[in-house]
């Protein structure tokens, strides 16, 4: 099942890491590159600190970092699932544009619902590749009605609530163990 969900930035669609079917699907209703890889949502910092190569000095750090973020670091167990191959050769269908992942953090009540049922989740922005963000409810009907209409994509909202019209997220990757930040993009 692919979700849009609103966020603490704008509408995301995203999907079950363990769903194959849905991923590709949300390149191909984007319109996405596969060479750009999706982020993966996970359910709290904790997470991060059992399954990545951030420090307790970097963990920190993120918690107390004060704007919408996106982290990027090492996991060596999402490098096996990515890379894994089932008995019907099903795999990921760019999964060599994964050396690092992106992490979002969970942190509003949709997100941490969703990111209990189906964790970890890959996602990604809900718009077409190359459209601004989307903001409010009804600019998702848009591009996604067809798909919603036929359950392809589940809308979850809670309370009509849209999300804040926030710039994007700050996306940056620690140097080495330091707090030294090398951003891919700064708001």
């Amino acid at each position: 099942m692919i979700y849009i969900l609103p966020t603490d930035t704008c509408y995301w669609i995203a999907c079950s890491i363990h769903d194959l079917k849905s991923y590709e699907l949300i390149y191909k209703i984007k319109k996405r590159s596969l060479d750009k890889p999706l982020a993966i949502l996970v359910p709290d910092f904790k997470w991060l600190e059992e399954n990545t190569d951030l420090t307790n000095e970097q963990l920190d750090f993120l918690v107390n970092y004060e704007k919408p973020f996106t982290i990027i670091t090492d996991c060596s167990n999402l490098k096996l699932w990515i890379n894994y191959v089932d008995e019907d050769n099903n795999e990921f269908i760019n999964r060599d544009i994964y050396v690092k992942f992106a992490f979002r953090v969970a942190n509003n009540s949709i997100e941490k619902r969703l990111v209990k049922e189906n964790w970890p989740m890959f996602l990604t922005s809900a718009n077409i590749s190359d459209n601004p963000e989307i903001y409010f409810k009804n600019e998702i009907k848009k591009d996604f009605w067809s798909y919603i209409e036929k359950w392809t994509i589940q809308f979850v909202w809670e309370n009509m609530w849209n999300p804040e019209k926030n710039k994007p997220s700050d996306i940056f990757e620690f140097i080495w163990d330091s707090l030294e930040i090398s951003y891919l993009r700064k708001n």
